[in-house]
Parts: C-alpha cells; sequence; structure tokens
C-alpha cells in the first residue's frame, strides 16, 4: 500500500500528467485528487471485469505481492488487456524464485550468495532458511539443524555478518541508472532476522562500486525495464547480491525526503518516455526510513 501510494502521490505532482487510473480493493486506504480516479475490486468485484469494462489505452503499471506468485498470476492476465510498464516476463518470473536468481547469477559469474546443500553444511554454519517465493523478510528464519527444515518450497544460505543494503536502479535496454544506495536496517532475534527499515543514502560511499555491481546484472539482462531494486551485502570487501526484484521496493517510498525533487521526478518521466538520459542522483541528507 506505501508503495503504491508514494507513485499516486509522485505522478500527481508531475505536470506532464493529466489522469490516473487506479484499480485497487476498496477496503484499502486512497488519496484523494482530481487527477486520480479509483475503480475498487471486492469479492463480487474483480480486477478483470473493471479492466473489460475499461478497456485500457495506455499502459499499466502493475503493483503486487511476489509471494505465492500473486504477481506473476496478474501480470499474466494483464498482458491481456494492454501493455505493461516493467520488466520481461521471463526477468521476473527468474528473479521471483530465489532458485532461478541464484542459479542464472552464478551463470553469468555475477557475485551471489550462494545456496547451501545439506551435504556440504559445516557444523559451525549459522544458516538462513528463505522461502523459494516471497517477498522482503518474510518467513526468513534462522536455522542450526538441517533436520528442522526440509521444505522444497524453501533455500538455505549461509547467514553473512556484514553490513546489508539495497539499491534501486532504472533499467532499459540492458542500462541502467543508479537512483539511490541504502543501508539495510535489519532486527535479529532468537531464529529470525527481518529488515525493519533503511538509512536512505547511507551506502552512497559505496556509489562506485554499487554502479559497476549495477553494470554486470543489466548487461546481461536487458529484459530488466523501469525500477529494480537489488539487496546485497558486505563479504571481504565485496558486494554480494542477495535478490534482484524487478519491481518498485519500499526504498522508493524513502526518496521524497532524502534525494532531490528531480531525482523523483526522472522516475516519473521515466515512465513517461521511457529515457535514461539527464538523471543525476543527488542525496539531500541521510534519512532512517522504517
Amino acid at each position: 500500500l506505501n508503495i503504491s501510494n508514494s507513485i499516486i502521490k509522485n505522478f500527481i505532482k508531475s505536470n506532464k500528467i493529466k489522469k490516473i487510473i487506479v484499480i485497487r480493493n476498496e477496503n484499502l486506504e486512497i488519496l484523494k485528487s482530481k487527477k486520480v480516479s479509483y475503480y475498487f475490486t471486492n469479492i463480487r468485484v474483480s480486477y478483470i471485469e473493471i479492466l473489460k469494462k475499461l478497456k485500457p489505452e495506455k499502459e499499466i503499471i502493475l503493483i503486487a505481492p511476489e509471494t505465492d506468485k500473486i504477481s506473476l498470476k496478474i501480470l499474466k492476465n494483464l498482458n491481456d488487456f494492454s501493455e505493461i510498464i516493467g520488466s520481461s516476463l521471463e526477468c521476473i518470473e527468474s528473479f521471483s524464485s530465489k532458485n532461478k536468481t541464484l542459479n542464472i547469477l552464478k551463470k553469468f559469474r555475477i557475485p551471489v550468495v550462494d545456496k547451501i546443500k545439506a551435504k556440504k553444511l559445516l557444523s559451525n554454519s549459522r544458516l538462513i532458511a528463505k522461502p523459494e517465493y516471497g517477498a522482503g523478510s518474510d518467513k526468513v528464519y534462522f536455522i542450526d539443524k538441517i533436520s528442522f527444515i526440509k521444505d522444497k518450497n524453501y533455500i538455505l544460505q549461509k547467514y553473512h555478518a556484514g553490513k546489508k543494503g539495497s539499491f534501486l536502479m532504472l533499467c532499459k535496454n540492458g542500462k541502467n541508472k543508479v537512483i539511490c544506495c541504502n543501508e539495510q536496517i535489519t532486527k535479529v532475534e532468537e531464529n529470525r532476522i527481518s529488515q525493519i527499515g533503511c538509512i536512505m543514502g547511507g551506502l552512497e560511499c559505496f556509489r562506485k562500486e554499487i554502479e559497476i555491481l549495477a553494470n554486470q546484472i543489466t548487461k546481461k539482462f536487458k529484459g530488466l525495464l523501469g525500477i529494480v531494486g537489488v539487496d546485497i551485502v558486505r563479504h571481504k570487501n565485496k558486494w554480494l547480491v542477495l535478490e534482484i526484484n524487478s519491481r518498485f521496493t519500499s526504498s522508493y517510498c524513502g526518496i521524497e525526503n532524502s534525494y532531490d525533487f528531480k531525482t523523483l521526478d526522472a522516475i516519473t518521466n521515466f515512465y513517461l518516455y521511457r529515457e535514461l538520459d539527464n538523471i543525476n542522483p543527488k542525496l539531500l541528507k541521510k534519512l532512517r526510513y522504517i
């Protein structure tokens, strides 16, 4: 909800956008504006029924959770109605799956936190179990005994205690522009690790290294389009990829109060004109975003 409302709010500010159509559940909060028309789904009315009536002529931006392949299922339905502004279905299918992500990044020699097989488990290893299809840190656990989990819907990775972060980039045709470099705020409990927020601009001191990593990713995955979020961790003086999210992430919500307006406006303009030129992000202040 925060992500979609942030997009709506920032699109409202653009003098180039005259009308925004939003389809969402009737129980969700709305932002009132003369520019925005809402169509609500409920147990009786589906988004497909609304689209059939609207017959949209413009492109669609999809905001939906990756958990249980929800976004993939909706995306395949939306393709019947209009063009989707976003990454190719091939990229989305690959990066929605933890296993596919790790395998394809290893194939192209992009530094990544690899999964661990039971037979290679070291007795002193601290492991993290992640759902194969999930969003954020939902259902992410520390595992000390391999017998605890044998579910094929989870993957196991070695836990790295180094600095954790993420970056957002705009992508098109194998090129990119890194928008923001953030440090993640994580909470570690007995058997749980969760991201509770981030420090916007907290990793700007590593921007050059992050831009190199971003270039490695987009050169190999030319189907990435629009906003893409990448989760990373520092290990032995090198950044390793944890996940690639071919969609808007929560970091987008913090840009408004940490980077200059031109940075945010450049993102909006990209979704209008698909141009990467003249985007020069400027951090105004580091911001703790929870």
